[in-house]
């Protein structure tokens, strides 16, 4: 899987907002597992136009590493 180029973003207005729109993460048992990040890495100039990126890497409860890569565009095209 390459890089994500898109990304579907839901705005709650607070936690009964989110839980109403189906987001309640807890109550769907093992459809969605814990993840905790371990650390974030800053690189100051991650992407081609010299950007910065922020490297989240995560791990779960089987030892399993991930990383998810966030970008100031990213971040922007969040509306909020």
């Amino acid at each position: 899987m390459g890089p994500q180029q898109h990304l579907s973003v839901v705005v709650c207005e607070d936690a009964d907002d989110a839980i109403a729109q189906g987001f309640d993460y807890a109550s769907q048992g093992d459809k969605f597992k814990p993840i905790e990040i371990e650390k974030a890495v800053v690189i100051q100039h991650g992407t081609q136009a010299g950007k910065p990126t922020v490297d989240l890497v995560l791990f779960d409860q089987t030892g399993q590493r991930f990383v998810v890569m966030l970008t100031g565009a990213l971040l922007k095209s969040i509306p909020c």
